[in-house]
């Protein structure tokens, strides 16, 4: 069994640079079409209400400006590798986007990178990779 479309989450983290290598590595393996995907986190401090919005859009500008330059990096490695990847960047809560990412194009494994964040930690704010494998309706690869 080969996979044909393969979404990538990225955020130019370490352990999302390991899951760029091995994403690049299956899509040449598979001859298969390789999606980069970064997502912008929403403004999420409690005092939202009391925040100026010039200030939450130059937050959620730096933000996805900052994202396209990871994928830059990312598409610049994948070609170097003689894989030519489509990149986007979207916005909300990394597992949900990357999930709907998947389904609506397609896509039949989203590879991601592991951080290791545990204990109260991980209990507060959840996990982007355990999200996936629980449900996420393509198989889904975590790289250490």
């Amino acid at each position: 069994m080969g996979f044909k479309k393969i979404v990538l989450g990225y955020d130019g983290s370490e352990p999302s640079k390991k899951a760029l290598e091995k994403a690049v590595e299956l899509t040449k393996e598979f001859e298969a079409e390789l999606f980069i995907v970064a997502v912008v986190k929403p403004f999420e401090f409690a005092a939202i209400d009391y925040i100026p919005t010039e200030e939450i859009e130059k937050y959620e500008k730096e933000e996805i400006s900052k994202e396209k330059t990871f994928l830059n990096e990312a598409e610049e490695y994948a070609r170097s590798k003689g894989v030519g990847p489509f990149t986007k960047v979207l916005e909300g809560e990394p597992a949900e986007e990357l999930m709907d990412f998947a389904d609506e194009n397609g896509c039949d494994l989203i590879v991601v990178g592991y951080r290791g964040k545990g204990g109260f930690k991980k209990l507060l704010l959840g996990s982007t990779a355990g999200n996936l494998v629980k449900y996420a309706n393509q198989s889904v690869l975590i790289v250490k």
